[in-house]
């Protein structure tokens, strides 16, 4: 007979939210206009974290918390519960019942991990016994998203490797998936004319006084890249208390900030929804029979009709199949950004904050492998393979606080195979530097002058070979300690002679 498992072991004390946690804030869910339940809080960490900043949150634990109620509510966080579950039944029952009471979406996180892993352990059932008498079911990223999906008969979304968002509410599914491919463009920053003496002196005195809220309206115009109804704008009625309509508004402040900068707007919010839609076909997502409102007046102002926007994104999808298109996207991206790596007929290395800046058929690209991985707030740079169909995500520690940051985990997605390969430096592969990082970035990001500055430094020791990925971190330093030299920030300094007494 099996020792019976210590099921209590497996919660851990927490300083900081867990990762489901921290996806659920990072796409605006914790903002205080949805309720929460953790179902299997453990000790209740992320409850009580999100209690202190006013988050209306409950929490149920089986043996923590066994007399709190499960209580419908909009989210629902099974986080690291089903893969510490040893029976199948249960685990299926659970994950069931934690569905039933979501309002708008299921959370699930689990452990991911392969055979390295696995084979430190003894075997239990379709998982293991862990050194302190816990279960653990570790789970590859497409498995765990099969598993849900075939339990659940519902769509697992990949928010980041073991998370998914399983959503009841259709419109909220629409909305967080059009928001994801939003492009977050500062146009204030990027294109912001604001210059009154266009206008007329009666036209001028009219905007110096009403300019908060002009200014206001002409900014949810960017954003949205049309004009928006009363709804989707909240002040409208005092905008058009002072303009008698959205369209007048709208043709006074044209003139002003200039009818280029809306047509720019207009064409990137365009190619948002079409990186929408064409990864919505890629993940043969069955069409919706309710839209948001927001999308059916974007879909009327952009196409026209529906079908003409799915046609448009079936032909741009088709094309990401193509070699040829892709490696021309990464010539015309390196070229228009000033900045990448592009190593010729191979791959182009480019930062993820620059992923919206990139022709659609990448972001696509990008798009099709972040389906399977999940959120990419947390990758420094994505790796796009020319030929290949892979797309490589690479994680540094402190990218833009170090002027040689080490690798410390790469995911190569294979796009054709659907699937994820995951590796971790540091124990298992030694952590390599990246050196001349100035080239991946922008002259607006972090630390810019000072990193182009060290690389023209590194650049000039006819001691060291940066060609293919440069020496390993112990060559590297080696390297240093025989030039007698140090780095400290982002400058390079000569060792002191010691003395001898």
């Amino acid at each position: 007979m099996n020792k019976k498992i210590d099921r209590h072991r497996t919660a851990i004390d927490r300083y900081s939210l867990s990762a489901p946690m921290q996806s659920l804030y990072r796409h605006n869910y914790l903002s205080g206009n949805f309720s929460l339940l953790d179902y299997g809080c453990g000790k209740g960490d992320d409850v009580r974290i999100l209690k202190q900043h006013n988050v209306e949150i409950a929490g149920w634990d089986p043996v923590f918390f066994p007399d709190e109620t499960k209580d419908s509510c909009d989210i629902v966080n099974l986080g690291f519960v089903i893969n510490v579950i040893e029976d199948q039944k249960e685990r299926q029952k659970t994950l069931h019942n934690a569905f039933a009471i979501a309002r708008k979406l299921l959370v699930v996180a689990v452990m991911l991990g392969g055979e390295s892993i696995i084979s430190r352990f003894k075997k239990l059932g379709d998982g293991v016994i862990t050194s302190r008498n816990t279960f653990q079911k570790y789970y590859s990223q497409q498995e765990i998203r099969n598993y849900v999906e075939s339990v659940l008969k519902a769509e697992a979304i990949a928010v980041g490797p073991g998370i998914f968002y399983v959503f009841k509410d259709k419109i909220e599914e629409q909305i967080f998936l059009v928001s994801r491919e939003k492009a977050k463009k500062n146009w204030q920053r990027l294109s912001y004319i604001g210059d009154p003496d266009r206008l007329a002196i009666k036209q001028r005195a009219f905007y110096e006084k009403n300019r908060e809220l002009l200014d206001g309206f002409w900014r949810k115009c960017l954003e949205l890249g049309r004009i928006p109804l009363n709804k989707e704008f909240t002040h409208s009625e005092d905008l058009r208390t002072i303009a008698d309509s959205h369209k007048k508004a709208f043709r006074l402040l044209a003139v002003i900030h200039g009818q280029e900068t809306f047509e720019s707007a207009t064409e990137s919010r365009k190619n948002d929804l079409l990186v929408y839609f064409a990864l919505g076909l890629f993940g043969q997502r069955r069409p919706y029979l309710h839209m948001p409102e927001s999308l059916k007046r974007d879909i009327k102002v952009f196409w026209g009709v529906y079908t003409k926007a799915i046609d448009d994104a079936k032909n741009l999808l088709f094309s990401v199949g193509k070699k040829n298109v892709i490696k021309n996207a990464c010539l015309q991206a390196y070229e228009t950004l000033q900045c990448g790596q592009l190593i010729t007929n191979h791959s182009f290395i480019v930062h993820r904050e620059l992923i919206e800046d990139l022709p659609s058929v990448l972001r696509i690209y990008i798009g099709c492998a972040s389906q399977l991985y999940g959120d990419l707030s947390q990758i420094d740079l994505i790796k796009v393979h020319m030929t290949s169909g892979k797309v490589t995500l690479l994680c540094y520690d402190d990218f833009w606080g170090k002027p040689l940051p080490l690798l410390t985990q790469r995911v190569k997605i294979k796009l054709r195979e659907q699937d994820i390969d995951f590796f971790d430096y540091g124990d298992e592969y030694p952590p390599q530097p990246l050196y001349l990082k100035g080239v991946l970035m922008k002259d607006y990001m972090p630390n810019y002058s000072k990193q182009k500055t060290f690389d023209k430094r590194l650049q000039s020791f006819n001691w060291l070979d940066l060609s293919g990925f440069g020496p390993s971190k112990d060559e590297f330093d080696t390297l240093l300690l025989e030039n007698k030299l140090q780095i400290k920030g982002f400058r390079f300094y000569k060792i002191a002679k010691s003395t001898n007494n």
